[in-house]
């Protein structure tokens, strides 16, 4: 018979912060660090702020992208396709975001957009008011610019990162 002991800890003792654990680099912020990324707002960001995915060799990802794999699949993909590659009657957004700024995204996404082509109206619908979108919109924007950029295949990122204070804080404060 094999006995295991388990260690009792009491129960005013202080946990240990996980920054103070010995462990192996996180591959993502280290990926992040060498791409010249900073870390802001709980987002990493270029150096005109725009949010920006990071994704390892092996689709492990930032918080951001994988918050926003999950947002655009709830929201997006009912239009603009599974994994942003587009539909019969919506751009394929991984299309779009090879030449569009962020700037342009939010402001589409935001007000809206009607384009004839053809004569054929195309209308993206205005989301300026939902918070459901506008709260994680800039995740939501790394994950196409994830799938643009060509760091993530089509599908569910392997990993991800974990949310950090300031991720949590600014969705509390926005989704109030």
């Amino acid at each position: 018979m094999t006995t295991v002991s388990i260690p009792v800890i009491a129960e005013d003792a202080a946990p240990t912060d996980i920054k103070d654990r010995t462990s192996p680099p996180d591959p993502v912020s280290e990926l992040a660090k060498q791409e010249g990324y900073k870390f802001e707002d709980g987002r990493y960001r270029n150096k005109d702020g725009d949010p920006q995915p990071i994704a390892t060799k092996d689709y492990m990802v930032d918080w951001g992208t994988w918050n926003g794999f999950r947002r655009y699949h709830d929201a997006c993909h009912v239009c603009h396709g599974p994994n942003a590659l587009g539909s019969t009657f919506a751009p394929a957004l991984a299309d779009s975001l090879k030449t569009m700024d962020y700037s342009t995204f939010v402001g589409i996404v935001s007000g809206g957009k009607k384009e004839n082509r053809g004569g054929t109206m195309f209308v993206m619908p205005s989301f300026g008011e939902d918070k459901n979108i506008m709260c994680y919109l800039d995740d939501i924007y790394t994950y196409i610019k994830a799938r643009s950029l060509g760091i993530m295949p089509p599908g569910r990122p392997n990993g991800r990162e974990d949310i950090s204070d300031e991720a949590k804080k600014a969705a509390d404060e926005c989704t109030g």
